[in-house]
């Protein structure tokens, strides 16, 4: 079910609330009359901000997210809620973008997107440090076991913060936040990660991992001052160009053969009963085997799933017959020698937070089984090099296999490892997930 999100700010209820029902909702939205905003988690996102304006006085925003999804957009559209009265109130309320008009929020944060830590050592202890910037002072708290800060709160300036990763065996992938609250109740957070090779690995280059730009707040603050709100918010939003993709459609298109990956590349076996969190990176997933008495053609099939269970529409199917998302994030690569699905978690659009991916033999001869194949796998493989491989039972008497799931929760990514037969025929699957079959 939508909703109109901007009908709800426009008419509070009687006790002056307006409960948003949970969900994400792409916006610019405006809110024109005081009131409390319930957003119980929900999500307003835009390519380019302000996402929320806040007009009114005595306006009160709870248990919020604010997203701007487009990676390259200046200083000038970074902006997550515009307040016109200092007196708007938060609470829970993450952004990954400026708030203006609230005293100290709306100067400079200098803090990454993401820090990532690598390859490091199993069971050796490393520390790394991040020099950042907070306008005024916040509290400092790590979402992630097995890594200590060495503090738990910023001063209003510059800051060094130093982090520790204990020591983990190896095959641990390391995700998760690191969150900075503010007292005015805004939430902002860097995304860790990272993985655990052998003990023998080489020690990392940098320990340094951020630094702020030491002039940036001075210029951030003659930036706001000539802020001209009604000019932002008549500019076009950005539109992620083809272009802007790691993998593009024509060099795809123009594949012939792909070199093996190299033999120093990290193996993780992994298993059904266990999901696996991921990097926002790229990711390649294969169908491989060693040997077959016969020679299926296999085909890979990923859907693109609303909150409702169902593609928004017929490409929302990625296959031969539609080898990319209109988004790009998710293409497939049917070439002579080689068929591979690509998903690129951080441009997959905010609406999606769910994907499902089988592998299925073409064709209408009932004899071609996935039991025809030996040492049958399913390869997941990372830009970082790290190859993730889900073994297959012996002797699968079925035409299709559920392979993976990708989910994605309060902004992080898991893998959800199937590699299941399934009965029903591969048009039936399409249906059930509301792709149109003729």
């Amino acid at each position: 079910m939508s909703y109109d999100i901007q009908r709800l700010l426009d008419n509070p209820d009687v006790m002056g609330r307006v409960n948003i029902p949970a969900g994400e909702y792409e916006g610019r939205f405006t809110v024109r009359k005081s009131c409390t905003i319930n957003g119980g988690g929900s999500v307003l996102w835009g390519a380019a901000g302000p996402v929320l304006i806040i007009e009114a006085e005595n306006v009160v925003v709870n248990d919020l997210k604010m997203e701007l999804t487009h990676d390259s957009i200046p200083d000038e559209q970074h902006i997550s809620v515009y307040c016109c009265h200092p007196d708007t109130r938060f609470g829970n309320v993450e952004v990954n973008g400026a708030v203006l008009g609230i005293p100290g929020e709306e100067q400079y944060w200098g803090i990454p997107k993401m820090l990532s830590l690598g390859k490091l050592a199993a069971e050796r202890q490393e520390t790394f440090e991040m020099e950042i910037y907070s306008p005024v002072e916040a509290e400092l708290k790590c979402e992630i076991h097995d890594i200590s800060l060495s503090r738990n709160f910023l001063a209003a300036g510059s800051n060094t913060v130093s982090l520790t990763v204990g020591r983990i065996r190896s095959g641990s992938l390391l995700h998760g936040n690191i969150l900075l609250v503010s007292a005015a109740g805004i939430t902002r957070k860097i995304y860790v990660t990272g993985s655990m090779t052998g003990e023998d690995a080489p020690s990392p280059e940098n320990y340094l991992l951020y630094s702020a730009d030491r002039e940036a707040p001075e210029k951030y603050k003659k930036m706001i001052d000539q802020l001209d709100i009604s000019r932002i918010t008549a500019m076009p939003e950005p539109v992620r160009e083809t272009e802007e993709m790691s993998i593009k459609l024509e060099e795809i298109n123009e594949y012939k053969s792909s070199p093996e990956p190299e033999p120093r590349e990290e193996v993780i076996e992994i298993f059904t009963a266990k999901r696996v969190p991921l990097a926002p990176v790229q990711y390649r997933i294969e169908f491989g085997y060693t040997l077959s008495r016969a020679k299926p053609d296999i085909d890979g099939y990923l859907f693109m799933l609303k909150d409702n269970g169902r593609v928004a529409d017929n490409t929302g199917m990625i296959f031969f017959g539609n080898d990319h998302s209109p988004c790009g994030s998710v293409r497939y690569l049917n070439a002579p020698d080689k068929r591979a699905m690509f998903v690129d978690l951080d441009s997959v659009p905010s609406y999606i937070n769910h994907m499902i991916m089988f592998f299925s033999i073409y064709g209408n001869d009932p004899s071609l089984l996935f039991d025809a194949v030996e040492d049958g796998e399913i390869s997941i493989l990372s830009v970082n090099g790290v190859r993730m491989r889900l073994r297959l039972e012996k002797h699968m008497c079925c035409r299709t296999i559920l392979a993976c799931g990708f989910e994605r929760t309060d902004g992080v990514w898991e893998l959800v490892p199937a590699g299941k037969a399934i009965a029903m025929p591969m048009a039936e699957i399409c249906k059930s997930y509301g792709v149109t079959v003729s």
